[in-house]
């Protein structure tokens, strides 16, 4: 049976908290402005319309000039999810045990180890998450996690405005390879309020930004907590599979798929022992996830 690796050294007494791994994930859900499509059960159709050309020199007779083109994205969410397996047994090795009830038959997992199961699943789900948003590839192979569509990257290494040179970011050079990638954005995004714009960049990305500031003794660019360059948000993920990667679009050109929002932090507890007599309980977690870039031709993708 698949169940827990227990490395313990049991003997007396132990802090009564587990101390989690940590895990990096859920920030491009959390990013304001992107439109997350619930209730998609099976497919969604985004309906795109362009006006273009429509302007003519005047003249008595009415000629259209087909200036309207009206195209379609698809969301098709697939179904990912995790299955975990615990072992009453496994359990006896560990602190945990002085916890569980007396008698066979009425062993219970601690609550510590369930909140810190709970804690860690829908953490690690949140990373997986993260990464298939922007790194998953409909043709890859081996993968832990669905390949039924492609992320943000595949999409826009494809279609959107590529860029870059394939330098490391440093503390020195962190703001001019921004500023290159930002003289990219075309002009009708440019035109856009700058509070509906986005940078998408790693973690490192901004920890480089922050310092570059920091030795100018600059700290104008953090409006109200949030980072940001010429205006724009500074928003850090951990998606992106290069920490070298700078994406720049408007935010509701950014699209999610989903079921029901909820199902990315809703675990269910199954004690097997109540159905097929097993001696051991399930966490099950699952959900449905695709994502599609509305215009990527309006979108920065620059690996620097």
């Amino acid at each position: 049976m698949a169940t827990i690796s227990v490395t313990s050294t049991y003997c007396g007494d132990a802090l009564k908290k587990y101390i989690l791994a940590c895990i990096l994930g859920g920030e491009t859900l959390s990013t304001a402005g992107i439109s997350v499509q619930t209730n998609v059960k099976y497919k969604r159709k985004l309906k795109k319309l362009a006006v273009g050309n429509i302007v003519a020199c005047g003249s008595c007779d009415f000629t259209p000039t087909s200036g309207v083109t009206i195209s379609e994205a698809v969301l098709e969410p697939c179904e990912m999810k995790i299955n975990e397996e615990i072992c009453f047994e496994d359990l006896y090795q560990l602190w945990d045990s002085a916890d569980m009830a007396a008698g066979l038959h009425n062993e219970n997992l601690p609550q510590s180890l369930v909140d810190a199961l709970t804690e860690s699943y829908t953490k690690e789900a949140a990373q997986e998450i993260e990464k298939a948003i922007w790194q998953n590839d409909s043709t890859a192979t081996g993968r832990t996690y669905c390949a039924c569509f492609d992320g943000y990257e595949k999409v826009l290494a494809a279609d959107g405005i590529t860029g870059g040179t394939g330098a490391t970011v440093t503390v020195a050079n962190v703001v001019t390879l921004l500023n290159a990638a930002y003289a990219l954005v075309p002009a009708c995004v440019l035109a856009k309020p700058k509070s509906e714009l986005v940078i998408f960049v790693s973690h490192r990305t901004l920890a480089m930004y922050e310092m570059n500031l920091a030795t100018q003794g600059v700290r104008t660019s953090i409006e109200a907590g949030v980072p940001t360059l010429y205006g724009i948000e500074l928003k850090a993920i951990s998606g992106l599979s290069d920490d070298d990667i700078i994406v720049i679009g408007a935010r509701n050109n950014f699209f999610v798929g989903t079921d029901l929002e909820s199902d990315f932090n809703e675990i269910k507890t199954i004690d097997m022992r109540q159905t097929t007599g097993d001696e051991s309980v399930r966490f099950i977690m699952k959900w449905k996830l695709d994502v599609a870039i509305a215009y990527p031709e309006e979108v920065v993708y620059y690996n620097a």
